[in-house]
């Protein structure tokens, strides 16, 4: 589990992220075809505004390559694949 008790567990994290509003802030965690408003990638690239601290706490932290991996995913529609 993780600080905010988000089961990111094989199997769970897709039901656990896309479409689930974040506990803090007023956004999806995972928006589906819109990464720049999914507060997952606010937290994985440090952005202003989040609560808490850019994940994983205390680094290190995705890589740029990475981030660009997810935010497409994301922008594809996020699908369960």
């Amino acid at each position: 589990m993780t600080e905010a008790d988000l089961d990111i567990s094989e199997g769970r994290s897709f039901e656990n992220l896309v479409n689930v509003m974040s506990t803090q802030v007023g956004l999806d965690l995972v928006e589906p075809g819109d990464a720049e408003n999914s507060y997952l990638i606010h937290k994985l690239d440090g952005r202003a505004g989040i609560v808490g601290a850019r994940m994983p706490p205390n680094g290190p932290f995705i890589t740029d390559e990475a981030l660009d991996i997810i935010k497409r995913w994301i922008n594809d529609g996020a699908r369960d694949n």
